[in-house]
């Protein structure tokens, strides 16, 4: 067992996550770009959140953005491009 897991261990600490700014990139911690949002492009993604039944808040735009290209429904850095399109926006619900 390396140190800092038996030091883990011993303080009880079994799990943890990182903060919604970071992320893990090749063993590291990293910061992600954060994206300013309009608040056309805000309204829309609290609105598709809330038509598949998600939990979201409205202020939670980069989760919601995050959830939708995890799932392969928004390309990303498409978000633009699914807004003006109704046939992808169509296309969300069969996916």
């Amino acid at each position: 067992m390396k140190f800092d897991e038996y030091i883990l261990e011993e303080l009880s600490f079994h799990k943890w996550k990182l903060k919604s700014g970071f992320e893990f990139k090749k063993n590291k911690v990293v910061k992600v770009k954060v994206k300013k949002f309009s608040q056309e492009e805000t309204s829309f993604l609290f609105s598709l959140s809330m038509a598949f039944g998600l939990n979201f808040k409205e202020k939670d735009s980069i989760e919601i953005l995050k959830f939708f290209v995890d799932k392969k429904i928004i390309k990303p850095n498409g978000l633009s491009n699914f807004i003006s399109s109704s046939k992808a926006r169509k296309n969300a619900w069969k996916k």
